[in-house]
């Protein structure tokens, strides 16, 4: 299994494009899951993708 990890910048939408944007790249991937980070405040600050 390997793991790629996205982290947000100030902008949710831009960060959701990146991740889809990477997805879509790679369509010869597995995507195992997907792990959601939080900060304190509960907004959403990094994805990891695992994948094989």
């Amino acid at each position: 299994m390997k793991i790629f990890a996205f982290e947000r910048d100030e902008y949710i939408d831009r960060f959701m494009e990146e991740i889809n944007d990477w997805v879509n790249l790679h369509k010869e991937i597995t995507i195992i899951d997907y792990d959601f980070g939080y900060n304190d405040r509960g907004f959403l600050e990094t994805v990891v993708v695992k994948w094989k």
